[in-house]
């Protein structure tokens, strides 16, 4: 046999050989794997999609709830009067708060006040005929004889609307006494709130009403995940409202709907690529290729299970690999500062528009793995209001309202760049976190969060100082050194808290800040 022909034999062998095992191991390892993969991608995105709408719901909840235990509340439910509607119940008030429909009842669940955005949500929409509106969505009679909160929540159809509700009993705000009615609040689930989960979510779904008279099996309580048993380009699923009657359908149109195929014209031009290549070249192929494909793999293999985001080396011989892992890592800084932006976005304190609690957790966990990576230098301030309740007693908690937003406001002016973030950490509290590159560096913009809130000039009758001023106890520790090991996130706060303290006692209006440094080595002769 002549070589030629050896060669071609033994390459019609190879190639036979190829195709048999690569059809083997795509039916028998490759397709099921793929196919587990896709399905509990598609399972991922139906509870993403479920939880978003969960979610979007929660800050309705939390505006019910601080209306209906409200003193003020209490006492117009009593008399009715005219000037609290026209400071407390205005529709822009409403609009902004993105209500669709607010319902004051007594306790024998008689409407005594509303605002409905318009006709849709009128009171002759609510179900007030229907068996279980007390009990359900209303409170039944046995809670008003309990003087404690009661709420309920869930989806309603309302005519026309399909809507989330709210309903929590009225009580004063210390959460005891007589309860003398209920608050209902209620806000569409389709239209806007539909865009904004998808845009957060990236995931296509939509949802359509349906009839009160629509029935079908295995309806789903509104928390209930839904399943998935087999792979489709898309799934839906029926929700109920409280009362038992379907309420919507769900569909999630999946981004991955079918398995691939093998036999395609890409997948046959690269396996005869792949054939050729491992035969002429395995060895520098190996080298060159496939060690930093390992390496890649390992990387976001690493970042699948860790679920956080991972940057590769960048060393390699080959220019494309090196810059392909440059522009991964360029994505990845991107991603990150995305990521931020979105958790600023979804947790946002609902007065004043700044990061709440939730965000500080998050973003107060990156930076503190970011100094211990050897990334700068790391700090945190606690800031409080000085004499802010006295001021809530004179003026009213409206304009204690307006004296947070403006103090909240002030503090982000100068906590914009990148690695500085301001939370409201709780009633007149804020809490700063800082990354930089030096202490030198955020003593100053911690003094110019001082200066800030003294230039707003916001009258204060019963202050010492006429006009509100904070307080500012902080704690900054240079860049990482392993004497720090032990040192976590949640004990620099508990500093940064007893700095502030110190400066309240001090007189307040004033800034104590607590520098961490490295203690020298001692030498024992």
């Amino acid at each position: 046999m002549k070589l030629n022909h050896f060669l071609n034999l033994l390459g019609l062998v190879l190639l036979l050989l190829s195709v048999i095992t690569a059809s083997i191991i795509y039916y028998f390892v490759y397709l099921p794997a793929i196919a587990e993969q896709v399905l509990q991608k598609q399972h991922k995105e139906l509870a993403v999609v479920q939880k978003g709408i969960e979610f979007s719901q929660r800050n309705l909840e939390t505006l019910c709830y601080d209306y209906a235990l409200w003193d003020n509340m209490v006492e117009f439910v009593e008399s009715m009067s005219i000037d609290f509607i026209q400071s407390n119940l205005m529709d822009n008030t409403f609009e902004a708060a993105s209500l669709d429909g607010f319902y004051i009842f007594d306790r024998k669940g008689l409407l005594k006040w509303h605002y409905a955005k318009n006709r849709n949500y009128s009171p002759q929409y609510l179900p007030q005929e229907t068996a279980g509106f007390i009990g359900r969505i209303l409170p039944p009679a046995d809670v008003f004889l309990q003087n404690k909160p009661s709420v309920r929540n869930g989806l309603l159809n309302m005519g026309s609307k399909l809507v989330y509700f709210s309903n929590v009993t009225i009580m004063p705000t210390s959460g005891t006494g007589d309860i003398v009615g209920s608050l209902l609040v209620v806000r569409e689930l389709s239209g806007k709130a539909e865009q904004e989960i998808g845009e957060l979510s990236l995931v296509n779904f939509h949802i359509t009403k349906l009839d009160v008279n629509f029935t079908a099996p295995n309806m789903l309580d509104f928390r209930s995940p839904p399943n998935v048993v087999e792979i489709a380009s898309s799934h839906a699923w029926i929700i109920k409202d409280v009362l038992g009657f379907a309420a919507a359908k769900i569909t999630v149109n999946h981004a991955e709907g079918q398995l691939p195929s093998i036999f395609t014209l890409e997948s046959l031009l690269m396996f005869f690529s792949v054939l050729i290549m491992t035969s002429i070249a395995i060895l520098p192929l190996s080298w060159f290729v496939l060690r930093p494909l390992r390496v890649v793999n390992q990387v976001l293999s690493k970042m699948a299970t860790k679920e956080r985001l991972l940057r590769m080396p960048t060393t390699w011989r080959i220019d494309e690999i090196a810059n392909l892992t440059l522009s991964f890592n360029l994505v990845v800084d991107k991603l990150e500062r995305h990521q931020n932006y979105l958790e600023n976005l979804s947790f946002n304190d609902a007065l004043t528009g700044i990061a709440n609690r939730r965000s500080l957790e998050v973003f107060a966990e990156r930076a503190h793995e970011h100094w211990r990576a050897g990334k700068g230098a790391i700090g945190f301030l606690m800031i409080d209001i000085d004499y802010f309740k006295i001021y809530n007693d004179s003026v009213g908690h409206q304009a204690g309202d307006q004296v947070l937003i403006r103090v909240a406001q002030a503090l982000m002016v100068e906590c914009r760049r990148r690695g500085e973030l301001v939370t409201r950490y709780g009633g007149e509290e804020f809490c700063v976190v800082i990354q930089g590159d030096n202490t030198a560096q955020m003593t100053l913009l911690a003094e110019r969060l001082l200066k800030r809130v003294r230039a707003l000039n916001i009258y204060h009758e019963q202050s010492p100082l006429g006009i509100i001023t904070v307080s500012i106890g902080g704690v900054f520790y240079p860049p990482f050194h392993p004497q720090f090991t032990d040192v976590d996130w949640q004990s620099m706060i508990g500093l940064a808290d007893g700095q502030l303290y110190v400066s309240k006692h001090a007189g307040r209006n004033c800034l104590n800040i607590n520098y961490q440094s490295v203690n020298p080595l001692m030498i024992v002769g």
